[in-house]
């Protein structure tokens, strides 16, 4: 009885070299991925996915420059890495304010750390400074925003705007009183933007079963690494994603490859 066999190929050019790009921890992933990134290691190191003709594994080559010298690397045979738009809002803001068909256009200013807005002030454009409110709190989710307030003149008066970033970077929503009232009502940006940027999502996890392994530098921060896959490191037939990560002693990770694709027939 004939049994088939598996042929393990990169999605790309069966037969040759795919070279896949190397990145630094901190251009791919927030913080506190890039604390202990080497400048130039990513465009001086390599990372080869090879399928020769005839072979029933794929070849992995890491050739890797610019290094610490002596040091002992931890190669992760990774999963794909997602990322996600963060949206930040920080900055001066005109919004004008609905409340019972009138609009009030107020100056509002925000500071944000990581998701959560910090302040700072929101106050009615004319008379300048007029009715001020201070801005307590708040969070920035995906595109989704809120701010939580509460009136100078009366601690005890609180409201929470709730609204969307649209994508231009303007933002609006609806309004209510938390505490010390009943108003309602909607509101929106007429200057000022959110500006947005593209973060990974945090580490993967280890493809399949496959395990970590080590490689060590020469004292000009120079080595290399190779595995082959073979396979049975795959479920079955089908299309496969992945990416390497090298990890330093600190332990932390240093460099990020692009995703590739694998195909199984």
């Amino acid at each position: 009885m004939a049994f088939p066999v598996l042929a393990v190929k990169p999605d790309t050019n069966l037969a040759a070299a795919q070279k896949v790009d190397w990145n630094l921890s901190g251009a791919v992933m927030p913080l506190p991925w890039g604390q202990h990134d080497i400048i130039g290691s990513d465009t001086s190191s390599k990372l080869i996915v090879n399928q020769p003709n005839g072979s029933t594994e794929v070849a992995i080559t890491g050739v890797m420059n610019g290094l610490e010298p002596n040091t002992t690397y931890t190669v992760y045979p990774s999963n794909a890495w997602s990322s996600s738009t963060v949206w930040n809002v920080q900055g001066s803001w005109i919004i004008n304010v609905e409340y019972l068909g009138v609009d009030y256009p107020e100056n509002m200013v925000l500071t944000q750390s990581g998701s959560s807005i910090t302040g700072v002030s929101l106050a009615l454009v004319t008379p300048p400074g007029g009715s001020p409110w201070t801005i307590d709190s708040g969070s920035v989710v995906g595109t989704s925003v809120t701010i939580n307030g509460h009136y100078n003149s009366n601690p005890g008066m609180t409201i929470q705007m709730t609204g969307t970033i649209a994508p231009d970077g303007s933002m609006s929503g609806s309004w209510h009183d938390v505490t010390g009232g009943s108003r309602t009502g909607t509101w929106e940006s007429t200057s000022g933007a959110a500006t947005s940027q593209t973060v990974g999502n945090g580490y993967p996890g280890l493809f399949g079963g496959l395990q970590t392994f080590t490689f060590t530098t020469d004292e000009f921060g120079n080595g290399s690494w190779h595995i082959n896959l073979r396979d049975t490191d795959f479920a079955g037939p089908g299309t496969y994603t992945m990416s390497i990560w090298v990890n330093s002693p600190y332990p932390a990770t240093i460099l990020i490859s692009n995703n590739f694709t694998v195909v199984v027939n």
